[in-house]
């Protein structure tokens, strides 16, 4: 029992010195590391895609570049001597040595601190040959060559009556059995987090034993096995060139049964030593880190599938050899089918949390790119925004904001082409408002051009005009005695002409009044009065654009009510708040108004 104890305590004590490297880390990272893979309970399966747990479980690293290269691990650590026998804690199995003579005495290899030895191993080139070979590697698996020392910390002495038999075989020798041994090394990794690895090796080859310490005139020869199984720690994993550390578990049978003793120090035939141990480990390494494909993969599985396929389709990109690649393939695939719905779910969201435009973005982005069924949903939300936007656009143009609601709903219009018909509305709205407001305070030719630009955009309102007209040429009239203008003059026959269309016919003292300015005007030689009217116009123009009416900060309607409707409007923003207005003098140039956010901010004359 006391054997046992001491075993246990040496063998802990062994794994101390390799777990003591964590001890100053955080513990929360420690518990991270160890119990990651049994955190499913704080996992919601309504936030990941449908096979997150088992892929995070089985398939975390199924993207990941190969281990291609160790050029070194080193291992050292404590073992026992077990002989011919498996962790037997007793005198070892008869038959583990064999001798020359029979009838001498077995040699049981003494007591159990004497069957303790120790190890140092190195593994050196290890390759991953699938890798080299064929440019991809289905597993991380390793061959190389092993170099192995090993021997007993306290041997024990052989016994007494050996010398007895014979007196060459020296007394007092104690056995020591150190080994060299060069091996075939072949290992495979299994990773399932970034941050460790397992590891399970197997080796094949051929040792060298001195059999008693001191001694080297007896040596024997003979094959070696050994299997290991461990876990590492990768020190550095955002190197090239990585570094791990940890532990091994390892088995090793040796089987000496070729004798050299020329000078008969020993009765020993064969013997097969049968170790168990722990040991520390160091090893160099390349390859292993994450690529593009587990990113996209993450990605995936959190249901970002517009990430999930960026990432995925440069991974196939840059890694087309790559084992894994099919799959690779199929993830990208759904992801750009799921696309859709991921666009949806957030335009969703900026609906709800009021950003309506971001949202239209959201929604727009996955119409174009959905199937019918989506598609047809998603109209259906747009076309819901779109109207309660109108309703908001609305309630400005009758607040007097008719630029910003006219701006609005052109926006609007571009994310629901059914309600374009509300934007000749607001206009038609706008330039009547504008006119009736000019018509009260006598700006009766700026009234009548505003009147006339709604006509244009719907003729059904002829007769609605044609009655603002009258209204105009009516007041006119009635100014027609005082009227020294021949531009007046011009503008009341011209409405007086107008009217009498419209309504088929004048009275008889607007008839008379029409003559009689005809005549007023017709008195005049034709060519001296559209001389004088030319010039006067041109003259006019000219002073008033000397004079610059207009200047830097005013508003879009303020800017209307000195100049006018400018010959073209060129809109931008958002919602249009930014505008271009071209006006056209009489001699053919242009002046060029540019307004941001509806104030002017540059006058410019080309």
């Amino acid at each position: 029992m006391l054997k046992k104890i001491i075993l246990t305590t040496l063998l802990i004590l062994s794994f101390s010195s390799v777990s003591a490297q964590y001890a100053e880390q955080d513990s929360s990272r420690i518990r991270s590391i160890i119990f990651r893979i049994f955190s499913l309970d704080r996992i919601d399966p309504n936030d990941y895609e449908k096979g997150y747990i088992f892929d995070r479980i089985f398939k975390r690293r199924e993207f990941h570049r190969p281990v291609n290269f160790i050029p070194i691990e080193l291992r050292y650590g404590f073992s026992y001597n077990s002989g011919g026998g498996f962790l037997g804690l007793g005198g070892l199995r008869n038959k583990w040595m064999s001798y020359e003579t029979e009838g001498l005495t077995s040699f049981n290899g003494g007591d159990l601190r004497s069957r303790i030895g120790h190890q140092i191993d190195l593994d050196l080139v290890k390759t991953n040959l699938a890798y080299y070979l064929f440019e991809n590697s289905w597993l991380d698996m390793h061959t190389g060559i092993n170099i192995r020392y090993s021997s007993l910390l306290m041997p024990s002495k052989i016994p007494d009556d050996w010398s007895s038999s014979n007196q060459s075989w020296k007394k007092d020798s104690k056995f020591n059995a150190s080994l060299m041994e060069l091996s075939w090394s072949q290992s495979l990794i299994l990773q399932w987090f970034e941050s460790w690895f397992s590891t399970y090796r197997y080796t094949y080859g051929m040792a060298i034993s001195e059999f008693y310490k001191n001694e080297s005139s007896a040596l024997g020869y003979g094959p070696s096995q050994s299997l290991t199984v461990g876990a590492r720690y990768i020190l550095d994993r955002g190197l090239a060139n990585r570094f791990s550390i940890g532990f091994d578990l390892k088995f090793t049978s040796t089987n000496i049964n070729r004798i050299r003793d020329p000078n008969d120090i020993t009765p020993i035939k064969s013997f097969n030593i049968q170790t168990a141990g722990v040991y520390a480990t160091a090893s160099v390494f390349f390859g292993g880190q994450q690529t593009k494909g587990d990113i996209g993969k993450s990605y995936y599985y959190s249901k970002d599938y517009i990430s999930a396929k960026r990432y995925l389709n440069e991974f196939v990109d840059e890694n087309p050899n790559h084992a894994n690649i099919q799959s690779a393939l199929r993830l990208a695939t759904e992801s750009d089918r799921k696309i859709p719905y991921q666009l949806m779910r957030q335009g969703m969201s900026f609906d709800e949390r009021g950003l309506v435009v971001r949202a239209v973005e959201k929604y727009i982005r996955a119409k174009s790119l959905a199937d019918t069924l989506l598609a047809d949903v998603i109209n259906e939300r747009l076309r819901e925004i779109s109207y309660r936007e109108i309703e908001r656009a609305e309630k400005w143009l009758y607040e007097g904001e008719s630029d910003t609601a006219i701006a609005h709903a052109t926006m609007v219009s571009g994310w629901y082409p059914d309600i374009k018909h509300h934007i000749d509305r607001f206009k038609i709205y706008n330039f009547m408002s504008k006119g009736e407001q000019l018509y009260k305070i006598g700006l009766y030719d700026r009234a009548l051009d505003y009147f006339q630009a709604a006509q244009k955009i719907d003729p059904a309102l002829a007769f609605e005009i044609g009655t603002h007209k009258h209204r105009i040429a009516s007041d006119l009239l009635s100014m027609a005695d005082s009227l020294k203008d021949v531009n007046s003059l011009k503008f009341v026959v011209y409405a007086l002409e107008e009217s009498q269309e419209l309504t088929q016919g004048l009275s008889p003292s607007n008839l008379k009044i029409l003559d009689q300015l005809k005549k007023k005007l017709n008195a005049k030689e034709e060519y001296d009065l559209r001389q004088r009217i030319d010039q006067k116009l041109s003259d006019s123009r000219a002073e008033e654009e000397e004079k610059t009416p207009i200047v830097v900060g005013m508003t879009t309607s303020e800017v209307e009510n000195i100049m006018g409707l400018p010959k073209d409007i060129i809109l931008s923003g958002p919602q249009k708040q930014n505008q271009l207005w071209i006006y056209e003098t009489p001699n053919r140039e242009e002046i060029s108004l540019t307004f941001i956010e509806y104030r002017l901010y540059r006058i410019e004359k080309n």
